[in-house]
């Protein structure tokens, strides 16, 4: 007799109620499998066993798969979604009913308990024995198919997400040639208003020179004519009236000439800001267009290995499935006596874990791959 046949009836209540969910929900398919609902025979109870797990894991949000019991307001909600015709007040009664050990939890086996209206005596002595090194084996072959999948799915996950940064890289790669393309245009007009106006600037300084050289001159040739003494004294003197007045004010050439190199200057020193600004913004959109169309053939090469991964990947879970459904149909064949809980319950997961094969996440996994394998291998323009 083993130290778990020993222990009393709700001493092994107590070890069952403690069991995660899932495992509860299999003691209690292997204990009933062909007495009481007899699941082995009703397809629809035990799918009820499986709804009544995963409403269990949903409700317990600190635990999930991992908790055991729920506490009494989730085990209402558990009540009030697998048995709605019962009336609040029932409910009570009902939570008040199922709490077998009394702790103010509410097990899944518990639940199940009242559920079926089964006596909890016979599901604490049921037997449970069976070839667990076939079972585990089993649920090895089922884990490692999830695990695939999973993989598979990330893989796909990656393949359609890099196609889009792809894609994204490769626009942003042309906006960046065009901004290029747009700041070099701009600088080189830039440079040819500041061409303009050095032009213009040394046109005004060269009139200013001439005027000032013109003015020179006539200064001088006054000057000279005002003490030539060979000359006579009105012509002597009338040269110096007209020194006096030329020096006491510029006159209007030369006041020109100096207006019109003062503009020169002042435009000549604005276009060179805007001709250096230009060319800086020319010489900054150029490294973004090269750093742009350096991430962007990046990305084409991430997208180019993700889409192979995931091509890898998938058929790798889909034949990681089949070796599972080979080996739990080995188990079947060679099980003897109970257990049945156990591979019905592999069988139930392995079902499910199907549903995201081809028919769903693959096949638009496939297709987003086969995408960005396409469009990583096509050469951009």
């Amino acid at each position: 007799m083993s130290a778990f046949d020993a222990k009393s009836d709700m001493e092994k209540l107590s070890h069952i109620n403690a069991l995660p969910y899932k495992e509860q929900a299999i003691w209690f398919l292997n204990a009933f499998w062909s007495q009481g609902p007899k699941f082995g025979e009703d397809a629809a109870a035990r799918e009820d066993v499986w709804t009544f797990h995963k409403t269990s894991v949903k409700l317990d949000k600190a635990n999930g798969e991992a908790g055991n019991e729920l506490n009494e307001f989730d085990a209402h909600r558990l009540i009030e979604k697998c048995d709605s015709a019962l009336t609040v007040q029932k409910m009570r009664e009902v939570l008040k009913e199922i709490d077998v050990d009394f702790n103010k939890m509410v097990s899944l086996s518990e639940f199940m308990i009242y559920k079926f209206g089964i006596d909890w005596t016979l599901l604490v002595n049921a037997p449970q024995g069976c070839d667990m090194g076939a079972i585990n084996e089993a649920q090895a072959g089922l884990d490692n198919a999830n695990k695939m999948m999973q993989v598979a799915i990330a893989a796909a996950e990656k393949a359609k997400d890099d196609h889009v940064a792809s894609k994204l890289a490769e626009e942003r790669s042309k906006e960046e040639e065009v901004n290029s393309a747009k700041a070099a245009e701009e600088s080189k007009k830039m440079e040819i208003v500041l061409a303009e106006a050095k032009e213009q600037a040394e046109g005004a300084l060269k009139e200013l020179q001439e005027q000032e050289a013109a003015f020179k001159k006539k200064l001088d040739d006054l000057e000279a004519t005002s003490t030539d003494d060979s000359l006579g004294i009105v012509k002597r003197n009338k040269a110096k009236a007209e020194l006096a007045m030329a020096k006491a004010e510029d006159p209007m050439p030369l006041r020109m000439a100096k207006i019109h190199q003062e503009a020169a200057v002042r435009k000549v020193t604005k276009a060179t800001v805007k001709a250096g600004a230009a060319t800086a913004a020319a010489e900054t959109a150029a490294k973004h267009a090269v750093e742009a169309r350096i991430n962007s053939e990046k990305a084409a090469v991430e997208a180019s290995a993700a889409a192979k991964a995931a091509e890898a990947a998938i058929p790798d879970a889909e034949k990681a499935f089949a070796d599972a459904e080979a080996i739990l149909e080995e188990v079947k064949q060679k099980n003897s006596g109970s257990g049945e809980g156990n591979l019905w319950y592999i069988d139930r997961e392995l079902e499910e874990a199907k549903r995201y094969l081809p028919k769903s996440k693959f096949a638009a996994a496939q297709a987003a791959a086969a995408a960005a394998k396409q469009q990583a291998a096509s050469p951009m323009k």
